[in-house]
């Protein structure tokens, strides 16, 4: 877990766009940055396994994937809307 994911981040995103330090632990929280319109990358405290069986929406609300790539982010409001 500790092996300097956001080190790695940086360096491929090009810019200081992730927080490191030289002590481990210093992700508190799940981040996503997009390379390019096609390629996300997300920088996690930990690991993070993904799940194949996972949902757009849930996704979404996840906040694994950006609403504003969705053709119909209303569509996920409606997902959520039916369940609460």
């Amino acid at each position: 877990p500790n092996v300097g994911k956001s080190s790695t981040m940086n360096a491929l995103l090009g810019a200081k766009r992730v927080a490191v330090s030289s002590h481990p632990g210093r992700t508190k929280h799940y981040q996503t940055h997009m390379m390019c319109p096609s390629l996300m990358l997300c920088d996690c405290p930990g690991l993070v396994f993904p799940r194949l069986d996972v949902s757009l929406y849930m996704q979404v609300l996840f906040g694994s994937y950006p609403i504003a790539r969705c053709r119909d982010p209303y569509a996920v409001v409606r997902y959520l809307a039916e369940r609460v």
